[in-house]
Order: structure tokens, then C-alpha cells, then sequence
């Protein structure tokens, strides 16, 4: 997309931050893994964002805190994005976002794993990729049998859940570290460019994640878990 064909702000604006980096209210559910504490990936990302957070290019991003850090194993719903695709199709789309957050929850006390998609998940850093929408930690399986099963366990959830995003196949597993608040110049970019290059050489490289959780969120600053995947 060329610069004067893109929107005035980026995907997260004025959302998920205000233009000037106020949180915003966005609330909805998803399934997902926190990166754990006790990882070498979670400091070294915390590392990453305290120096984005000081460099020429902190003016135009909203740093996500160390405890909000996750993988997202499925989508689930966000309570202002109300259309087929990205809400299920047994609930009404004027459903509340309590109501749906009872549905699913209702079906995924009941939803087994199995064996096949059982914890835990060993993942590696593929790189740090900057997006349009922000900047984000790029994940794969450590297997080509790792990245099938997590691809069937999203299968099921989405058959159980009865909702399909537009891009649930090319879904990639990533870990967001900020969001843009203005579309970075080249300048910037080079700048992240170089500070993204250099702590990612020094990153350990594999990942290992517990089970699945049911979160709740009311922003992007906290994904609260309701129970584990069984």
C-alpha cells in the first residue's frame, strides 16, 4: 500500500490507543498462552521495549507491559468488532459481550485437548517483525508437528466456537511488543530496524508454553485467564 492510500493512523488508532497513546477501552475474549516470567524471551522482549520506549521512534509507539506478553492460540471476539467472521454464528450479533464471554466459556469447560494438543507448546523466534499495526516477535512450531497440531487444536475451537476470522489459515503465532500510534518514516524504521537486529541476535531462540487460557480483556494492557484448557 502506497503512503497516501493508507489510513491517517494505524490499525491500533484510536481503537485500541487514542493518537496519543491514551489506553482505550476494547474489550472482548480470546484463547492464548502467556509468555512465563521465568523465560529468558520475557526479559529479552521487556529489554526490547524499555529501549523503543527511549530511542527517536518512542513518540509514535504505545509499549505493552511485560505482563500482558502472550501468544494467541485463537482469536475469540472483541466486543466493537460485531460482524460475520469475527463473531460466532449461534449468537446474535447484538448479543452482549458478557453474553458471549458465558457462551464460549459454557462450551470450553466442556472442550478436551486430548492428548494430540496437549501442553506444552515448544515454539521458536523466527525474528522481530515491524507490521503495519506495530511491532511484534515472529513465532513458529520447533516442528513441522508442532505447527500441525496447533493448527488442528484451532480447527477444533473454531468448528466448537462456531466463528471463523477471514484469516484463521494464514493465522502466524506471534507475541505483539507495541502498537504504532503514527505509520513510522523511514527513518524511524531503520532506527527500530537496528535495535530490533541487535537484540534479537542475543535472544534465545525457543520457547516452551503451557496449556491454553480462556481470557476476558477489557484492554490490551491485561488478558485476564477465567480456567485453563483441559
Amino acid at each position: 500500500m502506497e503512503a497516501n492510500d493508507r489510513p491517517r493512523y494505524p490499525a491500533g488508532v484510536p481503537g485500541k490507543f487514542s493518537s496519543d497513546g491514551t489506553l482505550q477501552h476494547w474489550a472482548g475474549n480470546k484463547i492464548i498462552c502467556h509468555i512465563p516470567p521465568s523465560s529468558p524471551v520475557y526479559h529479552s522482549i521487556e529489554s526490547v521495549v524499555e529501549e523503543l520506549s527511549s530511542c527517536k521512534t518512542s513518540s509514535i509507539i504505545a509499549p505493552l507491559p511485560a505482563t500482558s506478553l502472550h501468544m494467541t492460540i485463537f482469536e475469540g471476539v472483541s466486543d466493537q468488532v460485531r460482524r460475520p467472521g469475527y463473531w460466532p454464528s449461534d449468537l446474535a450479533l447484538d448479543a452482549t459481550q458478557e453474553t458471549c464471554n458465558e457462551h464460549f466459556e459454557k462450551k470450553l469447560r466442556k472442550f478436551s485437548l486430548g492428548p494430540e494438543a496437549a501442553a506444552p507448546y515448544r515454539m521458536v523466534l523466527k525474528g522481530i517483525d515491524i507490521l503495519d499495526v506495530g511491532v511484534a516477535v515472529r513465532l513458529d512450531g520447533i516442528t513441522p508437528a508442532e505447527v500441525e497440531r496447533l493448527r488442528a487444536l484451532r480447527d477444533r475451537l473454531a468448528n466448537e466456537l462456531k466463528i471463523r476470522h477471514p484469516i484463521h489459515d494464514e493465522y502466524a503465532f506471534h507475541i505483539s511488543m507495541v502498537y504504532f500510534l503514527r505509520h513510522p518514516n523511514d527513518e524511524q524504521k531503520q532506527d527500530m530496524e537496528s535495535i530490533l537486529k541487535r537484540h534479537f541476535e542475543q535472544m534465545a531462540k525457543d520457547i516452551e508454553l503451557g496449556p491454553p487460557e480462556f481470557c476476558l480483556f477489557a484492554n490490551m494492557h491485561a488478558f485476564d485467564p477465567v480456567f485453563y484448557l483441559g
